[in-house]
């Protein structure tokens, strides 16, 4: 099979995974992604995340005041900058992003559990070399 369509049908592997965790926690992908990143950090500035993602302002808005809406972040003003604005995750939020969290763990065993034990090893090798070395920059470049 060429790279193509085993890059195809993994990006449909993780797109089922999107559409199953969407039901289940009932939070859009990109909602769910900007949740995890504020929990990984603890606290995070809007603007961060909007330089350090590539997350337009406007989509950001968006994102915020629907987790807002359900209570799963708080927007918190900082004392020495009030134009500054922390986020942090509520304990609401800490437990739906838990339960994602637990079937990503769950996804992650049964997909790599198909392999027998070497091979699955040596695939999980192989996907870390890729993933570091790859070069977002260099991924859409037409130059061998």
């Amino acid at each position: 099979m060429d790279e193509n369509k085993i890059l195809h049908r993994m990006i449909d592997l993780i797109q089922y995974k999107d559409t199953y965790q969407q039901q289940s926690s009932e939070i859009q992908p990109q909602d769910m992604f900007v949740l995890e990143r504020i929990y990984f950090h603890k606290t995070v500035q809007i603007r961060d995340l909007t330089k350090n993602y590539g997350i337009p302002p406007s989509t950001l808005t968006g994102i915020l005041d629907r987790l807002e809406r359900r209570k799963y972040i708080q927007r918190i003003r900082k004392e020495n900058d009030r134009r500054a604005i922390e986020l942090l995750i509520t304990d609401a939020g800490n437990a739906v992003l838990q339960e994602h969290i637990r079937e990503d763990k769950i996804f992650a065993w049964n997909l790599f559990h198909t392999l027998p034990s070497e091979e699955r090893q040596q695939l999980l090798y192989l996907l870390d070399e890729l993933l570091s070395n790859v070069s977002k920059e260099n991924l859409f470049y037409e130059g061998k």
